[in-house]
């Protein structure tokens, strides 16, 4: 179920009067490891099926999909160096899959870009774009800007993505979308059927986290990276303050990638009094004796992003 994958470096070098070579192995680790890999249905033909790579600043996440939207395949590939470095890693992973990665019928890349802002239309303009993020982030005019616009019409995301990250993944399939995490967030969310009660929504990852509050209609969206369990619990209070909801009695879903044993599960649950894990969409068939250990609401987020993107 997982594999480091290597590359081995051979040199020679001369050693001693005699001029006797001494040939030198070098084991040198790839910059990614497949740490986690099943595959729930056959993979023979993939022609007429989808894969959604989900692609952040430490890893990528493969779901297969077949044509009724069942998922076929489950990967998560770790990178080993940081974030800042990542684009190393994933060039090392694209040479190693492409001819893989093109065997499929189509591709959806997902990303998970921290330089993102949701904008409202009233607001966007082509022109302006790139103010919105530079606002937030400061000077991040060396990136490829991308622009995802809501069903709703409302919304604008608009992201950058390294060039040189970008440009490889933009060549990997010929029949590819692109969209940043936060558009199909936020368009799963908007399938739900609404309730009268409020529910505040959490997407949470790797130091980053995705809120979102209802509340007879959509209240609030925000990405947000944090540093500790704190920040969280203190924008979940702030949020839930501003609509005069009480914490103890308030609604919160959560899905992605925290363990009710971990300290930022512990911490939330000191504060929330009805605090639930997101279940798998109705029409997903997928159990979690076929995850092998895995937690299903791990891959939540990334099966809701598989069943929205065309």
């Amino acid at each position: 179920m997982s594999g480091l994958k290597q590359k081995e470096k051979n040199c020679s070098i001369n050693w001693g009067a005699d001029y006797r070579e001494y040939r030198i192995i070098a084991a040198l680790v790839m910059a990614y490891t497949t740490n986690y890999s099943v595959a729930l249905k056959d993979l023979s033909d993939l022609s007429e099926k989808f894969l959604v790579i989900q692609v952040t600043g430490e890893a990528i996440r493969l779901l297969g999909l077949d044509q009724e939207r069942q998922p076929l395949l489950l990967e998560v590939v770790q990178f080993e160096q940081q974030e800042e470095d990542s684009a190393t890693s994933l060039k090392d992973w694209i040479a190693d899959k492409k001819d893989w990665i093109r065997e499929w019928g189509k591709a959806h890349f997902i990303y998970q870009s921290r330089h993102a802002s949701l904008i409202p239309a009233a607001l966007y303009g082509n022109d302006n774009a790139k103010e919105w993020l530079d606002c937030q982030f400061g000077d991040l005019f060396k990136g490829t800007m991308l622009t995802d616009i809501h069903p709703d019409g409302a919304h604008y995301t608009v992201y950058r993505m390294p060039a040189s990250v970008y440009a490889a993944l933009a060549e990997l399939h010929p029949n590819a979308t692109h969209t940043h995490q936060l558009t199909t967030w936020m368009q799963a969310l908007h399938k739900e059927q609404p309730t009268e009660e409020p529910v505040l929504h959490l997407l949470i990852d790797h130091q980053l986290i995705l809120i979102a509050l209802y509340n007879q209609g959509w209240k609030f969206f925000q990405q947000m990276d944090y540093q500790t369990p704190d920040d969280v619990s203190y924008l979940v209070l702030s949020v839930l303050q501003q609509e005069g909801l009480p914490p103890e009695t308030t609604r919160v879903e959560w899905s992605g990638w925290m363990d009710t044993s971990s300290a930022l599960y512990l911490d939330l649950y000191k504060y929330l009094g009805n605090l639930v894990a997101v279940a798998l969409p109705d029409t997903i068939r997928l159990n979690d004796r076929q995850l092998q250990g895995m937690r299903a609401h791990f891959f939540t987020p990334l099966i809701q992003a598989g069943l929205c993107v065309s």
